[in-house]
């Protein structure tokens, strides 16, 4: 896709799609669904797992954006996301923030919180410092409005943030040749298996990924509140109406 064509693209009503892609097979189109949010907010192939980045672009991102500088760094960050992610950390965090604001909880609740938040990360094998620190934007969020946007109750999980990115990931990686296309195939179906139980369907896995996005900024970066979750959350809108999308297409 030149230029020209990703221009008109970003005003198109219509989901990007690559001419000549091989044919899906039923496995593979569930998979790249997976994906869907990204494609529909970045003006990606909905049809193939590519981002028509060139190698060096693609290796790039990968670096800057995943820590993958090379072929041995692909399995960890497939482990990553396929075993533990985000979710885990929301899992600990998400009910204790909520518990705050319900019981409005004071400062002695939220360090209680914290160093349980701490201990249970430990136990779990996650990393207790980061566990905190997504307690700590997470309030933060709250406090500053940042929730008002998200589906209320909230998501028990957000596996649908991680199975996303396994193929947003998949992407990257194959079009900097770090994978071949059946290892990053095997990758995203793994992630179907991780997503599929977690939702009765596609509107849940759409607003448990914004979620999972706002979870993530929360967490790292120094405003808690994601300012590009509008634009997802309009991703995920497209998906459930707009003629073309494979959300109408496949049953969850």
């Amino acid at each position: 896709m030149g230029l020209f064509d990703k221009i008109k693209a970003i005003f198109a009503t219509e989901f990007a799609t690559l001419d000549g892609a091989p044919a899906l097979t039923p496995e593979q189109d569930r998979a790249l669904a997976l994906g869907a949010v990204y494609a529909a907010e970045g003006h990606l192939p909905m049809n193939a797992p590519t981002m028509e980045a060139d190698p060096g672009t693609a290796q790039k991102l990968l670096s800057g954006a995943w820590d993958v500088h090379g072929p041995d760094d692909v399995d960890g960050a497939y482990a990553y996301l396929l075993h533990q992610g985000h979710r885990g950390y929301y899992a600990l965090v998400a009910p204790r923030v909520e518990e705050v604001f319900a019981t409005r909880g004071g400062r002695g609740l939220q360090k209680e919180h914290q160093a349980r938040v701490a201990q249970e990360a430990a136990e779990r094998g996650l990393d207790p410092e980061r566990a905190q620190k997504w307690y700590v934007g997470w309030t933060g969020a709250a406090v500053a409005g940042g929730h008002a946007a998200l589906p209320d109750p909230l998501p028990s999980s957000i596996v649908a943030w991680d199975a996303a990115r396994v193929v947003h990931l998949s992407r990257l990686l194959l079009d900097a040749g770090l994978v071949t296309p059946d290892r990053a195939w095997d990758a995203m179906g793994e992630a179907v298996g991780l997503a599929r139980p977690a939702y009765r369907g596609w509107e849940e896995f759409g607003r448990a990924f914004v979620v999972g996005r706002a979870f993530w900024t929360a967490g790292t970066s120094r405003n808690p509140v994601d300012g590009d979750l509008s634009k997802f959350d309009g991703a995920v809108d497209d998906l459930l109406k707009v003629d073309g999308s494979p959300w109408l297409r496949l049953a969850y």
